[in-house]
């Protein structure tokens, strides 16, 4: 296999993807069940799948009803986010590993296979927990309300440029439809 047609799949894939997006969007799928997945992969991107929050995630995905697509989509941009803001969680999680009141608890927790897993005593490790857990909630209800302001005003307005209509004739449209089957 050659570069040339690596590079084609490669953009071909990101067409799929941005497709399927584009499709989630615009279904019948609750604004809860895509918000849902977009603050799950929050704690996924930034905690990693190998962690005991990604496990526990995982395993909750069995149970909750939340859009796939949407979760791995996230959880991408997510982890990058997480190496972005490191220099962020890390202040958070040398803030609270340096805790006075905290030694004790955290020299216990270092004792248990979990907190050693997850490498909580690492600041930037610790920072990404404390963050993602905080604002799991705030990105939950954000999604929310984006995913309706997007139905309701942007879906029908974007529908109306040449730009959209030109798209609508294109391959990418003919994906984006194929998907909505």
């Amino acid at each position: 296999m050659n570069l040339k047609s690596c590079q084609n799949k490669q953009g071909v894939d990101v067409i799929s993807l941005l497709a399927k997006l584009l499709s989630v969007l615009n279904s019948d799928t609750k604004p809860s069940q895509i918000a849902l997945a977009i603050a799950l992969a929050l704690l996924v991107g930034f905690n990693g799948v190998v962690s005991s929050i990604g496990l526990l995630v995982i395993l909750l995905l069995f149970v909750v009803r939340c859009n796939l697509t949407i979760f791995l989509a996230f959880t991408a941009v997510f982890a990058v986010f997480g190496k972005l803001f490191s220099f962020l969680t890390h202040l958070i999680g040398e803030a609270v590993l340096t805790t006075e009141g905290l030694q004790s608890l955290l020299t216990d927790l270092y004792q248990t296979y979990w907190f050693r897993l997850d490498e909580l005593n690492n600041t930037v490790e610790m920072g990404d927990l404390i963050f993602s857990v905080a604002a799991f909630v705030p990105v939950y209800f954000i999604s929310i309300i984006i995913v309706n302001k997007y139905r309701i005003s942007l879906m029908g307005f974007a529908n109306k440029f040449k730009v959209v209509q030109t798209l609508k004739a294109s391959k990418f449209y003919r994906i984006y439809a194929a998907t909505q089957s």
